[in-house]
């Protein structure tokens, strides 16, 4: 029997002579196992993994759904967020909000997202801190001027700090304020894509309103949650008619539908494609290697005539069946993590939870990797088993047309046929699918045009810019000088950004009107060139000037 290196030797020679075989081969097994895995880690990352926080699928938020079907989420007065820590089906609430701080600590002011959440996130979240602590009732008692103590995310601990170790107990000044670093969270601890977390005061005014985060008890299933929510929150509109809907029902969402779930179904259309590919490019090994089994019967026929042995034969053909699989698991390997990347750079910003950590899944990989190879090696088999012991007379003194394979061969052949004609039928009837649909999304009309628009969030802290005159002139001179950059068209102020996610719901009123019922609108505050810089046309009338923005006119 001849050693492997004699083998691997003449497998290449083999493989070198027949270039189109081979790259066929590996191309099939390279592809199915490259996109399988790639589209599988991204599933894995988002859909199934996307949250590090123990029980992640019992951390809700409070939605309310208005007669008109529209799903929208609720503020909560301290006082209303203390009312709820009461109900049996919740186990904790925080306050929550967010606002964009400067550090003001170094020669290059930093702007930075920071998170307030009230002082007990530490049973909201159960994540211990990576470095120091998480932030402890005392730092935010309720109603009370919270600690002047900040925890970083690991991210910012990294650019900001260098990652040092010792960073615990310095101060990081934020808008001339100087706080107290208490801790540093794990990398994927990234609760509200931010920079930084501070204690959220919860005072008593119930104009002040906070976003809450709840977790349920163990056990508790969302429709319990809701049925006790439900009168309490419609008290709280009894209460505060203005800040709620007529009508409602109360709609608590955990973290995963809202964040995680919106791209479920178009990832999985993705990989029910590719394992189709993955199916396909088996069964075009699989033919392959049965139909080089044929030609190849003239070939071993010689062979075994001039002394090669059943073991010798059985070991070359399965050599070169196991080259093809690991050369195509290989490359498949490169393709899943080059791939991968531009997967995750293609998906739409924020489409998916920041906590996500999108890599290879290594278990989806071997899957795909032994699959390929059990195919190469058990279709490399079969004509392996049956050519080791050929009719040496009938293949010497026979035609290699008349004797191309038995009959069992060729029903296998013809089946094996059928069912890659039949996958591959399914794959462009599904990519064609998807592709239309994909081109509906891109020709879809938005109402503006988002093309080249880049939105630039300021913030305007506590301390600046108290009076409308003055904080108008502050922003209409950023405005001017934006505006007069080479190669920038046209700049606009908004207080809310670009559609869908601008604005904030008003009830109104309309004067003279019959109808009594109070209809709510979306009311974003810009300036005129806001709509030049979005590309929307304007109908009728005409827009308000910048004399009439100084006084804030009522148009």
């Amino acid at each position: 029997m001849p050693s492997l290196p004699s083998s691997l030797k003449y497998t290449i020679r083999e493989l070198r002579k027949r270039p189109g075989f081979a790259l066929t081969a590996i191309l099939s097994i390279a592809l199915g196992i490259g996109a399988t895995t790639a589209v599988f880690s991204v599933i894995y990352a988002v859909l199934i993994d996307p949250f590090p926080y123990p029980g992640s699928d019992r951390i809700v938020e409070l939605h309310l759904i208005d007669k008109a079907g529209h799903d929208g989420g609720s503020g909560l007065s301290g006082p209303q967020i203390w009312q709820l820590r009461k109900l049996k089906s919740i186990e904790n609430i925080v306050a929550t909000d967010e606002w964009n701080l400067t550090t003001t600590d170094s020669a290059l002011p930093e702007d930075v997202r920071a998170y307030y959440i009230s002082g007990d996130g530490s049973r909201q979240f159960k994540i211990p801190a990576m470095l120091g602590r998480w932030f402890i009732a005392s730092d935010a008692p309720d109603g009370v001027e919270p600690q002047r103590v900040v925890v970083l995310t690991y991210q910012f601990w990294q650019r900001y700090y260098g990652g040092d170790p010792a960073v615990v107990g310095r101060t990081l000044q934020l808008v001339h304020k100087g706080y107290r670093v208490v801790g540093v969270m794990p990398p994927r601890f990234r609760w509200g894509d931010c920079d930084i977390y501070v204690p959220q005061k919860v005072a008593a005014d119930p104009k002040l309103k906070f976003f809450p985060s709840i977790r349920l008890r163990p056990g508790v299933t969302l429709a319990q949650a809701n049925a006790e929510l439900e009168p309490v929150i419609h008290e709280f509109a009894r209460l505060a008619p203005t800040s709620y809907p007529d009508k409602f029902r109360v709609n608590l969402r955990s973290i995963i539908d809202v964040y995680a779930r919106p791209l479920g179904p178009t990832l999985y259309l993705l990989l029910a494609g590719v394992a189709v590919l993955l199916l396909i490019g088996c069964a075009n090994v699989s033919i392959l290697l049965l139909a080089r089994g044929a030609q190849r019967q003239h070939e071993i026929a010689v062979r075994v005539a001039v002394g090669a042995n059943r073991a010798a034969i059985v070991g070359q053909l399965l050599t070169e069946s196991l080259v093809l699989a690991l050369t195509g698991a290989a490359l498949g390997v490169a393709i899943a993590w080059s791939g991968l990347a531009l997967i995750a750079g293609a998906l739409p910003e924020g489409s998916f939870p920041a906590e996500s950590v999108i890599r290879v899944n290594i278990p989806v990989l071997l899957f795909s990797v032994a699959l390929a190879c059990a195919t190469a090696l058990v279709f490399g088999l079969s004509p392996a088993l049956r050519l080791s012991t050929p009719n040496v007379a009938g293949l010497m003194q026979s035609s290699l047309r008349r004797i191309a394979g038995a009959v069992d061969s060729r029903r296998t052949h013809r089946i094996l046929v059928a069912s890659q004609v039949a996958l591959t039928v399914i794959l462009m009837a599904s990519a064609g699918a998807a592709a239309r649909g994909f081109i509906r999304l891109l020709n879809t009309s938005l109402g503006y045009d988002p093309r080249n628009v880049m939105s630039v969030p300021i913030p305007v802290h506590e301390t600046a810019h108290h009076s409308w005159s003055d904080r108008s002139q502050y922003f209409e001179q950023l405005r001017e000088k934006i505006a007069a950059i080479p190669r920038v068209e046209a700049a606009g102020i908004s207080t809310n950004a670009t559609p869908p996610s601008n604005g904030n719901t008003r009830k109104a009123e309309i004067m003279g009107s019959a109808v009594r019922e109070v209809p709510e609108i979306r009311l974003n505050f810009i300036s005129p060139e806001y709509f030049t810089v979005l590309r929307i046309p304007l109908l009728h009338g005409r827009l308000w000037d910048r004399t009439e923005t100084m006084r804030g006119a009522a148009v």
